[in-house]
């Protein structure tokens, strides 16, 4: 019998999706219901059927299963930002294994050793960065995230992924717009002014506050400051970003600092960093040095060795590896980080790193006419991973080793099979856990030349 919508189905989950839904079957067909998991018999209710899939609403849970525990979140099920807080930590490492271990198998038709996930040291809050978009709802301004699948704000008092001092700082805020009356931006009408604030923690505790505004000003930011410097003095660094576009992007490309100096440094593997307002940096810190370490580990650079990492940023995985190699080539498509990656070889003392602004495989073939050669090439893409003529150069440029760092393991299967096409095996791979209570995962691999 054909499913229905509004028919309520008892299913077993078998499986967990790349977005946190519990997977079951129901007549052979995949039903996908959020909340459900692995081992749970569940009853749903049918709200979308489609030709090969439909999906459900959770409606009782008939059997539990044993690793289910009550998220800390009082707005989870609303939130966009978390799926797995249902589910203890122990048994998301074990789901994260599994994902990427199908990848490999599914996608990339790899037989390559998954391990089990490095676990965080902070099942929560462990973000070093958060942004939260400001929106009027009814008159009332409303500070947040995103609900699941909408536009539409979530008021979030304390989000249990970022520091501590974040709800703080937003509590303040929340009676500033009030008491001032402060413009909120409204991006239907393109109108008003604060659009998102966006804040940084560094590890000694300092923090960076970002208002992303639709205009040039923003008012009373001495009454703010006033307040803050009395409840939070570790706000060291207010800035005002300036976007006045009409787009989804978060930031614009212009900064006016109003206190502090705009930036900090950030202790990473023995080197410091310097953090702006749109200076990528993994949000899981202590995490991002334990997949550098294991990176590094398994690539065995030696003091001969010439490096070339694509994908730079502002040079933190360069100058780690400079540490080790006679030279290191840093290339980032964009010229504002490859300008924070020369400080940052400044600021540390290094001469044996160099970077370039530019694309990748448009560089790379240039710096290889100096270089002569490369004994490792570093990659570490977005999550589109890399491109089929930027693979080729890699591979023609004949490495010895390549490591890949990958956010998203569909892609690193898709490209780890085109490598081995060309010569290149790949190791095991250590998925490493940067997002707890999400399906997100990174995972680092070594590849050597056949």
């Amino acid at each position: 019998m054909a499913m229905e919508k509004n028919q309520t189905v008892t299913l077993t989950i078998d499986d967990i999706g790349k977005d946190g839904q519990g997977i079951g079957k129901y007549d052979d067909m995949a039903v996908f219901v959020m909340g459900a998991l692995p081992g749970e018999t569940v009853a749903a209710q049918i709200i979308k059927v489609k030709k090969s899939y439909a999906v459900g609403r959770l409606e009782t849970i008939e059997t539990a299963s044993p690793h289910r525990v009550k998220p800390p979140c009082g707005v989870y099920k609303a939130c966009g930002g978390c799926t797995l807080q249902h589910l203890a930590y122990a048994a998301q490492l074990t789901v994260k294994q599994r994902m990427v271990q199908s990848c490999m198998t599914r996608i990339g038709k790899l037989s390559v050793p998954v391990l089990f996930p490095l676990p965080s040291a902070h099942e929560y809050r462990y973000r070093n960065k958060a942004a939260f978009p400001v929106q009027t709802r009814d008159g009332v301004a409303h500070i947040g995230l995103y609900g699941a699948r909408s536009h539409d704000i979530v008021d979030v008092d304390d989000c249990r992924l970022q520091q501590r001092d974040t709800a703080t700082v937003l509590s303040q805020i929340r009676v500033w717009l009030v008491k001032y009356g402060i413009s909120v931006y409204d991006e239907q009408r393109q109108e008003g002014l604060l659009r998102h604030i966006v804040l940084r923690t560094a590890k000694s505790g300092e923090i960076m506050l970002v208002f992303v505004i639709n205009g040039e000003e923003l008012p009373h930011l001495k009454e703010l400051q006033a307040l803050l410097r009395f409840v939070l003095p570790q706000v060291k660094h207010i800035i005002l970003n300036h976007n006045t576009e009409n787009t989804n992007v978060i930031m614009g490309g212009r900064n006016t600092v109003i206190l502090g100096r705009g930036y900090f440094l950030e202790p990473i593997c023995g080197l410091e960093f310097k953090v702006g307002p749109g200076s990528f940096l993994q949000v899981n810190a202590r995490q991002m040095e334990a997949l550098y370490q294991n990176l590094l580990h398994r690539l065995e650079i030696k003091p001969s060795d010439i490096v070339l990492d694509l994908f730079c940023g502002a040079g933190t995985i360069s100058l780690c590896a400079a540490q080790q190699a006679k030279k290191v080539y840093g290339i980032e498509v964009s010229e504002e980080a490859v300008q924070n990656a020369r400080f940052n070889a400044r600021l540390n003392g290094m001469d044996n790193a160099a970077f370039f602004s530019g694309d990748a495989g448009r560089l790379m073939p240039q710096i290889l006419e100096t270089a002569g050669f490369a004994d490792v090439v570093i990659v570490d893409p977005p999550r589109k991973g890399l491109s089929e003529p930027l693979i080729d150069t890699i591979i023609a440029a004949a490495p010895s080793r390549v490591g890949y760092v990958s956010c998203d393991p569909a892609t690193l299967a898709r490209d780890l099979a085109r490598f081995a096409e060309g010569g290149y095996a790949a190791g095991e791979i250590q998925p490493v856990d940067m997002f707890p209570q999400t399906t997100h995962v990174e995972c680092v691999t070594v590849l050597e030349r056949r």
